[in-house]
């Protein structure tokens, strides 16, 4: 498959810019308002837009070319998850509303001035999360000494913002991912990494550009929840409709392309997340190069193309040397991959 990545590159090759400048005028619409920095789309001198999104789908769903046509009882369930997915009574059966604790917990781990009793006393007004903190807490990793954690004061001191980040990152993605179907350990496992790791360098990247990086955490986690949606939408139709033939890079790939960003941008508003995380997910609809966007839309941008690149150079160790120039051409930090491959967590 190493020869496939090259055909993208010569098939997506063009002649844009290859680094990313400041923009010298106001962006679109949205930023003019208010005069926020805008920045100029562009991509990095070793892998375009495309060449990194179809080597990342192919990573996932493996070779293009290797795939059959969809069969009839396959291009049904996708008229299916389509028309479905465009109600919104069926997306909040599908994608459960955030709980509402989730933006106040956030908000206080951000909060320098919050204390312990804050964390807690937050936890403790929702069930589901509750749960979930004294699981992690009495985890291997953050309980190695298997002495029972039941409070949830004595969790959050062993969990402390690391752990709770974990804890936020499954209180989001739980309810979506179908952890049940077999398409989730084949191909969905490798979709929550992503976003993980895109939430991970949203949340470097930030700091770096003196940016919230809780605020660039959550935007990098839910910026895949359409992609996820539809795989699992998807993934339970398949199951209900199942064929002879095994669904691959055709069944998923062209809708999660086509539909994705757009999917997440109406989650985030049926969700009531902040104006700049919903309006960061708007802007990447569509996105295409010398587009200007505003710092955080850019901040997502370049921290999922990154995150594309890095799971391209896993899969085939001959492109990392072009996926750390790729690094070096939009200014992010040299050991951003280093860091990606501590990121492991298991929903």
């Amino acid at each position: 498959m190493p020869g496939l990545f090259e055909r993208f590159r010569t098939l997506f090759r063009g002649a844009a810019n290859t680094t990313t400048k400041k923009a010298t005028t106001r962006g679109k619409a949205s930023s003019k308002a208010d005069n926020r920095a805008t920045t100029v789309v562009a991509q990095p001198s070793t892998f375009s837009i495309l060449t990194a999104q179809y080597g990342f789908y192919t990573t996932i769903f493996g070779d293009i070319d290797d795939q059959k046509p969809l069969s009839v009882p396959q291009k049904l369930v996708q008229g299916i998850v389509e028309k479905s997915l465009a109600s919104k009574q069926h997306r909040l059966k599908a994608i459960p509303r955030l709980p509402s604790v989730i933006p106040k917990l956030l908000q206080s781990i951000r909060d320098p001035n919050a204390a312990l009793n804050d964390y807690v006393k937050i936890i403790n007004k929702d069930p589901a999360l509750s749960t979930s903190v004294l699981k992690l807490a009495n985890s291997v990793y953050f309980n190695p000494i298997a002495k029972r954690v039941n409070s949830i004061e004595t969790a959050v001191v062993k969990l402390g913002d690391d752990g709770l980040r974990s804890v936020l990152s499954a209180a989001v993605m739980q309810p979506v991912i179908q952890r049940g179907s077999h398409y989730y350990s084949e191909f969905g496992h490798k979709l929550w990494m992503h976003s993980l790791h895109c939430a991970v360098a949203c949340e470097i990247i930030a700091a770096q550009r003196g940016l919230e990086p809780f605020k660039g955490y959550l935007l990098g986690l839910v910026h895949d929840i359409g992609k996820i949606t539809i795989f699992s939408e998807l993934s339970s139709q398949f199951e209900t409709h199942s064929d002879a033939h095994q669904p691959g890079y055709a069944a998923f790939a062209p809708m999660m392309q086509g539909r994705s960003e757009a999917l997440s941008y109406t989650v985030a508003k049926d969700w009531e997340l902040p104006d700049e995380i919903c309006s960061a997910l708007k802007q990447q609809i569509k996105i295409k190069l010398a587009d200007s966007i505003d710092d955080y839309a850019n901040l997502l941008f370049q921290a999922n193309l990154a995150c594309e690149i890095y799971a391209i150079a896993k899969f085939d160790a001959s492109e990392m040397d072009g996926a750390q120039r790729a690094l070096e051409d939009m200014h992010l930090p040299m050991d951003l991959f280093k860091k990606l491959d501590s990121v492991t967590m298991k929903i």
